[in-house]
């Protein structure tokens, strides 16, 4: 077996370990699998994510847990941060294991399996150290379970720690203070430095474009990975309500979209009420709360990913009672790959609830929710945009409330 080093570089509350790894093939583009399912990581002769094996010296086969008491929506949050804060690079992060290699993986335990597989103390991050990512791709871990109680499923702070574990694996090593990935978390810290930084502790490696002792994130990552490419439309995929479906005053739009990347935004217009689309760019995708008069009305909901590319796809739904069943309307796109966009098979897991509804009282008016976790809001702009809102009836946004700038003015 080769000999590994295990080595402490973050003088913070335990919070990062990072082990030697010996030199192999570097890949280009990196697939990463994030595997929150329990799953046995085996002690053996290669480090292959591919057949769960890793080759460090002192490591023990464990059963790791898995991110035990994640939801669906927390592991889609958690998903999507990783790709926000990735946007500019070629990483790709994924929810179920590739068909084929080579990836990266990042497997989740709790105390009791740092202990079984490492020992020592207990560490949230651990990966393996591999300057300049000259040995390819590796397994990394996100021990939960030497997080608080009241972190194990702050998604933020998981996505941090995930990140910062892959960080290992890709040549990086940890920096003085907070405010960034590979540093101490902080609030703020879900992003890449942008400057030359301060390692912590003894320094193991050169990084791009910095003196030795120092390290720049957003450097090392286009270093390692090179910018994103472009991977055509995203797809929509409506949730609810579905075409032709009657719904009640006030109700809610839910939608999933799929891009290999961050970076996406959406949108929700109503065709028969002309006004600037609500727009949401934040997980989960969807508008809370929505009142309208009864009848007939096609909701035309969109996506545009962090390279231009756009889709759309309108949703016929009658409110207040039945109307005639009709097909969902065809997905529009535009953008600089041919790819198809449209609707998708819907193989993720489902989104997190929608906040609470809100709107005006009585089928009269009509209003637009805020999405999200900001919960239902209604807001609109001044101008023409406001007179219609008031004619409307539409409430507007609370204190603290965004806006999202949708009135309703009926074309009949």
């Amino acid at each position: 077996m080769r000999c590994w080093s295990r080595a402490w570089l973050l003088p913070l509350p335990l919070l990062a370990t990072a082990l030697t790894l010996a030199p192999r093939e570097a890949e280009a583009r990196r697939v990463v699998y994030i595997n929150t399912d329990a799953l046995t990581v085996n002690a053996g002769p290669a480090n292959d994510p591919s057949t769960d094996t890793i080759n460090v010296n002192g490591f023990t086969t464990t059963d790791m847990d898995g991110w035990t008491g994640a939801t669906p929506e927390q592991i889609e949050e958690l998903l999507w941060l990783l790709k926000q804060t990735t946007v500019p690079w070629d990483v790709e992060f994924v929810l179920e294991r590739p068909a084929m290699g080579p990836y990266d993986m990042i497997v989740f335990g709790s105390a009791d399996d740092h202990a079984s597989s490492f020992g020592g103390n207990c560490s949230t991050q651990v990966g393996l150290s591999d300057c300049s990512d000259d040995s390819g791709v590796s397994i990394g871990f996100l021990f939960w379970g030497c997080l608080d109680m009241d972190d194990q499923l702050d998604t933020h702070r998981v996505a941090f720690h995930t990140l910062g574990a892959l960080g290992y694996g890709w040549g990086m090593e940890n920096v003085a203070g907070t405010g960034q990935v590979m540093a101490g978390y902080s609030a703020n810290g879900l992003k890449y430095g942008e400057a030359c930084s301060n390692l912590s502790g003894a320094s193991n490696c050169m990084h791009a474009g910095c003196a030795m002792g120092q390290q720049n994130g957003s450097a090392e990552m286009m270093d390692r990975h090179g910018a994103r490419v472009d991977d055509g439309p995203p797809s929509i995929e409506v949730i609810s309500p579905q075409a032709g479906e009657e719904v009640e005053s006030p109700f809610n739009v839910q939608i999933r979209v799929n891009d290999a990347f961050g970076g996406v935004t959406t949108s929700l217009a109503l065709v028969e009420y002309p006004s600037e689309p609500a727009v949401d760019d934040a997980f989960p995708f969807a508008w809370n709360g929505i009142m309208l008069p009864d009848g007939a009305v096609t909701l035309r909901i969109g996506a545009i990913d962090a390279d231009g590319n756009e889709v759309s796809t309108d949703v016929p739904v009658c409110v207040g009672g039945p109307c005639e069943t009709g097909e969902s309307g065809e997905t529009e796109e535009s953008g600089t790959e041919e790819d198809e966009g449209g609707e998708s098979s819907g193989n993720n897991d489902e989104v997190g609830e929608s906040g609470p509804s809100a709107g005006d009282e009585g089928g009269g008016g009509c209003s637009m929710a805020d999405a999200g976790r900001h919960g239902a809001i209604g807001g609109f702009g001044g101008g023409r945009g406001a007179a219609r809102a008031a004619a409307a009836g539409v409430r507007r946004a609370l204190p603290g409330e965004r806006s999202v700038g949708v009135g309703c003015e009926s074309l009949a």
